[in-house]
Formats: structure tokens, C-alpha cells, sequence
């Protein structure tokens, strides 16, 4: 087939067929048979090309315009790249065994449920993973809550609210930095957007989790498993302010907005030389972590579970996942399909914001529900809405907090998604047992419909900001065809 063959303009039912196979052939993978998401979207190119070739694009035409597009997913890919390697280097240096123990070290009878909460975030923020902090802390906490009478759903609760909290909010995260990527917008903007819906709503948690604490105020608890997971900590790391250096290092070139890859590299040298001088690491081993995780047998499966992770091969999945969303939706996008998708879309969204992020709402729960996973809907959600949001000249980062909001913190409100299963397997609590009390997954999405109603705290370009933004993609496509 030859490149000069006229082109066709999909029909809006054969757009939606063609989306709608590929959305039923990737869940029927992950669902059915366990099939991980970067597999299904891979495969899916199965699909895609062949759709588009029907409408007189050249194999060559519709490689060329995914590779196009995957171009702009290095960058993205370097930073999840690089927090595999910090992870371990911060793991190595006691940096997250000195958090954890910290946060162990608050819990009273009164205050249980308010530190639990703060606990599971403080874990969750350090290691960048809700189910790492479920399996980790949260396995601890629940035993201690059963232990003091304390309801199990309220526990539970206050664990999902913290773990995903972190999930949702900390650098390291596999999700907070795949809807950056996917929406184009910078991690540390990201994350700093979405403090605006988060702190409010976290503020709130910990208000409620206070006052139906207060309720447990005579109970008594078993500080055996919290002193045992102390014990091990402190004897096989040096606990103290020595080992925080590497954050409070990174959390100032941040503040200094250097730039993302330069800050997290900066940091994770900085805890590799902390674990060489006070840790008694050897360098060889150190580098070894970065490729390939921290590793240690403490004698206890907790603190093994919790501190054997990290390295950048932990971290190669998501960032092939990244690339391969960004290809296909670059075949997707340049033949055409999306533009004819959204077309009735935005014709019923007409210039109402709120119906823009009304239907952004609805969208990803459905797909969460659809598709019981996160991965899969800030995906799905990110690709389909930019160019929607960029026609409001709504910046990105407006999109990512709402894919955050509903993606993540929605997942284990669905009681047949993968997340609201493995938070109740892990904890053994029914999964209606603990919705209710999922507070910070009911309260942040709430606060951010009403930002988008009211249009608080929803950055918008610029005419001179667009220009600038379609000039800096021109070039970027230009480099692409070199």
C-alpha cells in the first residue's frame, strides 16, 4: 500500500468499535486470566494497526506516528526509572526504616485510628506503594485494632485512607507518576495540584478519625508486634536524623524547582554515601540495590516485606507501560479515532465546565469498574480527556488530580476492583465492612467536583501559553522525524 493513498476519516460507530474492542480485550486479559496491563495494551497493537490500515494508512505511516508520540514519554520514563533507584538507596541508607519507625512509635489507645492513619501515610509516602503499606503496616495495625476492640472497618478504613493517601500524593508512586506522564504534566506540578484537594480532605480524616477515637480512650493495646518491628528496625539500621538527610535533601532542590531527574539522582547519591558512611554499605553493593532492590533478611516476614523493594528494574514495567500507552495512543490520535470519539462528547459539553468535569467523573469510575484497575483508567481517562481539557485551556495538571482523585482513591470503593479485593484479603475485613469508613476516598473527589464548578483552583493557559506549548510539540515532533 502505497503512502500517497488518500485517507479516510473514521465513522463516529467504527471508532467506538474499535476503542470498545480493545477496552473488552485488554480487561478480559487482566481480569479473566491475571494478564498484566502492559501485556494487554502491547498485544492491543493487534487491533489497533490493522483499524487503522483500513482507513489507507501504510504499516510504516501508523508506526511512525506512535513512535512519534512515544517520544514524549522518555522523560516520564526516566523520572520512574530513577525512583526505583532511590527507593532502594533511600531503603539502604535507613532513610524508610527511620520514617517507619517514627510513625510506630505515636500509637495510643485514644489516638489509634488518627495514627493509624498517619502511619499508613507516612509508610505509604516513603515507599510510594498502597498495596506495599497494606501488606506492611497494615497487616500490623489491624491485628493491633482487633486486639483493642477497636471496630474492624473503622481500622481498615483509616489504613486504605493513609495507604492510598501515600499512593495518590508520594513521588515514588507508580500511579502518581504514570498520570502525570499520561497527561503530560509535570510530577512535581502534579503533586503540588493536587495538595489543593488533598489536604483539605486529609485535614478532614483526621478530624474524624479523632473523634471516633475518643471512643477507644479506656481501651488497652499490645505493644508486643510494635515493639518487636521497632526492635528489628533499630538493630539493623541507625534510626535518626542522620538517615533523613536524603529527603530533606531532595524536598529542598524540589522547593528550589530543580529539575525533576536532577533532584531524585541528587538524592539517591546522596543516601547511597549516608549508607556507605553510617550503614557500613559497600559501594559495589549499593549500585547493585539501584539496579535491583534492597535486600535483607531481618528474620521477620513484615520488615522483609517492607524493606526488600525498590530498584529500577522494580520500576521497568511501568515505564514500558508508559511507552506502549503513549505509542498506541499516538496511532489512535493521529489517524483520527479519538477526534471522531470526542466529537459528541464535546458537543454536549458545550462551554460548561462542570459538565467537562462532570463527565471526566463518570468516565473513570466507569472504567475503574469496567476494568478494575487503576493503571488501566488513568490510562484510558488521561488519553481520552486531554485533548478535551486542552480545548477549555485547562491545564494538564487539572486532569491528572481528577484522574487521581477517581482513579486511585476510587479503586477500593468498587467492590470487584482488584484494589478493594486485595485490601481485603490483606486485612481480612469485608470489603462493605470498610467503604463507609474509607473517608480520604469519599471526601477528595467530593472537594474537587466542587473546584471544578466553581472553578477554584483550576489553572488555565493562556493564548500565549498555547502558542508557546504547540510551538515547544512542533519541535518536538520535528526531532522525532530527524
Amino acid at each position: 500500500m502505497s503512502e500517497n493513498t488518500e485517507k479516510r476519516k473514521p465513522t463516529f460507530r467504527y471508532a467506538v468499535l474499535v476503542i470498545l474492542a480493545v477496552i473488552i480485550f485488554t480487561t478480559i486479559g487482566m481480569v479473566g486470566y491475571g494478564a498484566s496491563v502492559t501485556t494487554m495494551f502491547l498485544l492491543s497493537w493487534i487491533i489497533v494497526v490493522p483499524a487503522a490500515m483500513k482507513l489507507g494508512y501504510t504499516n510504516s505511516e501508523i508506526e511512525r506516528a506512535g513512535f512519534e508520540v512515544g517520544v514524549d514519554a522518555f522523560q516520564s520514563n526516566f523520572i520512574i526509572l530513577s525512583v526505583g533507584a532511590l527507593i532502594a538507596a533511600w531503603t539502604a541508607s535507613g532513610t524508610i526504616p527511620t520514617i517507619v519507625y517514627s510513625g510506630l512509635l505515636i500509637i495510643t489507645p485514644k489516638y489509634f485510628l488518627v495514627a493509624t492513619l498517619i502511619i499508613c501515610s507516612l509508610t505509604s509516602i516513603a515507599t510510594g506503594t498502597s498495596w506495599g503499606t497494606l501488606g506492611t503496616s497494615g497487616v500490623a495495625l489491624i491485628s493491633i485494632g482487633n486486639s483493642m476492640g477497636v471496630h474492624p472497618g473503622l481500622t481498615a478504613g483509616a489504613i486504605i485512607s493513609g495507604a492510598f493517601f501515600g499512593d495518590k500524593m508520594s513521588p515514588l508512586s507508580d500511579t502518581t507518576n504514570l498520570a502525570a506522564a499520561i497527561c503530560k504534566t509535570n510530577i512535581i506540578t502534579h503533586i503540588k495540584h493536587m495538595m489543593g484537594t488533598t489536604v483539605p480532605s486529609y485535614i478532614i480524616c483526621v478530624v474524624l478519625y479523632t473523634v471516633i477515637g475518643f471512643k477507644y480512650a479506656n481501651s488497652t493495646i499490645d505493644y508486643h508486634q510494635i515493639s518487636e518491628v521497632t526492635t528489628i528496625l533499630k538493630s539493623n539500621f541507625h534510626i535518626g536524623i542522620i538517615a533523613l538527610i536524603p529527603i530533606i535533601f531532595l524536598m529542598i532542590l524540589l522547593v528550589l524547582q530543580k529539575p525533576p531527574i536532577l533532584s531524585i539522582l541528587a538524592s539517591t547519591v546522596m543516601a547511597g554515601v549516608v549508607a556507605v558512611l553510617q550503614e557500613g554499605q559497600k559501594i559495589k553493593d549499593i549500585f547493585e540495590y539501584m539496579l535491583s532492590g534492597f535486600q535483607i533478611e531481618t528474620g521477620l516476614a513484615y520488615t522483609d516485606k517492607l524493606l526488600n523493594r525498590g530498584g529500577i528494574m522494580s520500576m521497568a514495567e511501568t515505564a514500558l507501560l508508559v511507552f506502549v500507552v503513549f505509542v498506541i495512543a499516538g496511532i489512535l490520535q493521529r489517524t483520527g479515532f479519538l477526534e471522531v470519539l470526542l466529537e459528541p462528547m464535546i458537543k454536549r459539553i458545550g462551554n460548561s465546565r462542570t459538565k467537562l468535569v462532570g463527565s471526566t467523573f463518570i468516565v473513570s469510575y466507569l472504567a475503574n469498574a469496567f476494568s478494575s484497575s487503576m493503571m488501566f483508567t488513568s490510562v484510558f481517562v488521561g488519553t481520552v480527556m486531554s485533548p478535551i481539557f486542552r480545548e477549555f485551556k485547562l491545564k494538564p495538571e487539572n486532569l491528572s488530580r481528577i484522574i487521581e482523585d477517581t482513579a486511585t482513591l476510587g479503586a477500593p470503593l468498587i467492590p470487584w476492583n482488584s484494589n478493594a479485593i486485595f485490601c481485603s484479603q490483606t486485612l481480612g475485613v469485608g470489603i462493605f465492612t470498610f467503604i463507609p469508613y474509607c473517608f480520604l476516598n469519599w471526601i477528595s473527589p467530593i472537594i474537587n467536583f466542587i473546584y471544578g464548578v466553581t472553578g477554584f483552583s483550576m489553572p488555565t493557559y493562556t493564548d500565549e501559553e498555547l502558542k508557546e506549548l504547540e510551538r515547544q510539540e512542533l519541535e518536538s515532533q520535528n526531532f522525532a522525524n530527524i
